[in-house]
């Protein structure tokens, strides 16, 4: 199995917690189900890191001025 390789632009922290969360999330889900407030409070954070975490990578692709482009369109 290959190692994956991560370029310095890689936000470890960020993604660490994403996977953390997303783990925490599938066990509180086995365990309570989607209803209750902790589980639904998780999700809103899970699904605003994944936000972040894909307009960094988007920064990181697009250049300043297309960024300014699509936001105006």
């Amino acid at each position: 199995m290959k190692a994956i390789e991560f370029s310095d632009t890689e936000n470890m922290e960020l993604l660490m917690e994403i996977v953390n969360l997303k783990a925490k999330l599938r066990g509180m889900y086995n365990q309570t189900g989607p209803n209750s407030s902790i589980y639904i409070t998780l999700s809103i954070k899970l699904n605003l890191l994944m936000n972040k975490y894909f307009e960094e990578k988007a920064g990181n692709i697009i250049r300043p001025e297309e960024m300014y482009e699509l936001q105006c369109n």
